[in-house]
């Protein structure tokens, strides 16, 4: 369990801004990185209920503001500081899911699948890094569909260069928010990197596109264009606005009712990518340790202190270990050699953990050398070793000198 708040991480143009990050007890190895959109922070209305809504169902939950969204590191609510919201770009704030993800690494388990999730201007802005290795899918939330559209008005970008700053009004707070005119420069500087459509058509991981059909802040439209684009299907949540009935400030415990129909899409969503997840080498081969295990019925405290160990230096988790206990898996033997060897050693250990060695698994480990490849004169030589010398280990060059005589 790991429980982070207003922690601190380092963006862009080295200016520090605030994350929050919630690892609760039964984490199923998902991790939600949420990105507020324009004129947002993560603590803006019913966001922190929408993050324990998801810490419930045992995903891992990470909301962050961006480093120049006027907030600041010892305030992060609202806007205290509009110097640097004037000094926002967007290849500012798609650099800053980048090292907020570089820091959310030290933080969470291996192996964890990191799902990006933006709303509004912050959808636009997961798409944008819909490349980055550390992030698994993408999820979109009243998205808008491009940054140009945000400069078509040609006279406000004529008054904007004249003046060098314009002013939009928040208005909630009243407060004249102010935009420098770098703003522009900087979107046509990096014009194609900060392309949504040319994102969205070489996105080839999974993707949830979700929009509110009263929406007026975004239009659906939108959404349409980054369906169509991704070649995915837009859910529509009817009756809902462009915060899905969420306001700032949010005095309920409860979630808006359009708000809880996205949780429940994006549950799905993730689960059943969970259910589709690759297997990975390491994973496979300590499946082949727990099937070892069960030959002699019940798993002794022993073997699964055993099991845990091996585990942990395969890089897995106890959650996962134990989940590899209901899978069904086709193992496949490990191409290397040397893997090979070392692996059938570790499931002798297994079996000789106890110094008991029952007819059944010494019939399992001669099956499973066959399977393997591996000469049986030298795995009887293994076997053997291991009974004359119950509670030590081979050593490592006489291991390897075993199976060498033996191939040769």
């Amino acid at each position: 369990m790991l429980h982070l708040r207003n922690a601190i991480y380092i963006g862009s143009n080295k200016r520090a801004s605030l994350f929050d990050l919630e690892i609760p007890e039964d984490y199923n190895g998902n991790l939600i990185v949420f990105i507020h959109g324009y004129m947002g922070f993560k603590d803006w209305g019913a966001w922190n209920i929408l993050e324990k809504s998801f810490t419930y169902q045992g995903f891992g939950f990470c909301k962050f503001n961006l480093t120049h969204n006027g907030g600041n590191s010892t305030n992060g609510i609202d806007f205290p500081d509009l110097e640097s919201f004037a000094k926002n770009t967007y290849s500012k704030e798609k650099n800053d899911v980048v090292y907020l993800l570089n820091e959310v690494q030290k933080h969470i388990p291996k192996n964890t699948l990191i799902h990006l999730m933006g709303h509004s201007r912050g959808g636009g802005v997961a798409l944008l890094n819909h490349e980055n290795e550390n992030v698994h899918s993408i999820i979109t939330l009243a998205s808008i569909s491009s940054i140009s559209k945000r400069f078509e008005d040609f006279e406000m970008l004529k008054k904007w260069k004249e003046t060098g700053v314009r002013f939009v009004q928040n208005q909630r707070t009243k407060q004249q928010m102010p935009h420098n005119y770098s703003q522009y420069l900087d979107f046509i500087e990096f014009k194609e990197e900060l392309n949504i459509e040319k994102a969205c058509k070489s996105l080839n991981k999974p993707n949830l596109v979700i929009h509110g059909d009263k929406d007026t802040s975004v239009s659906i439209e939108e959404g349409v264009e980054i369906a169509t684009w991704t070649n995915s299907p837009l859910y529509t949540i009817e009756g809902a606005d462009h915060t899905f009935g969420s306001s700032h400030p949010w005095n309920s415990k409860e979630l808006p009712e359009k708000l809880e129909e996205v949780v429940a899409l994006i549950s799905t969503f993730i689960l059943k990518q969970n259910k589709n997840k690759p297997i990975t080498e390491n994973e496979a081969l300590m499946f082949q340790l727990t099937e070892m295990s069960k030959v002699d019925g019940d798993i002794k405290e022993m073997e699964f202190g055993f099991l845990l160990q091996i585990a942990h230096q395969l890089g897995l988790s106890k959650e996962e270990l134990m989940e590899l206990f209901e899978k069904k898996i086709n193992h496949t033997p490990p191409k290397n050699e040397l893997e090979r060897i070392v692996q059938f050693y570790r499931l002798c250990l297994l079996m000789f953990v106890d110094n008991e060695l029952h007819h059944d698994e010494l019939k399992a480990l001669r099956n499973t050398a066959i399977k393997m490849g591996l000469p049986p004169f030298a795995t009887e030589q293994v076997i053997n070793w291991l009974q004359i010398h119950p509670g030590e280990s081979i050593p490592k060059n006489e291991l390897i000198k075993i199976f060498q005589t033996n191939f040769n």
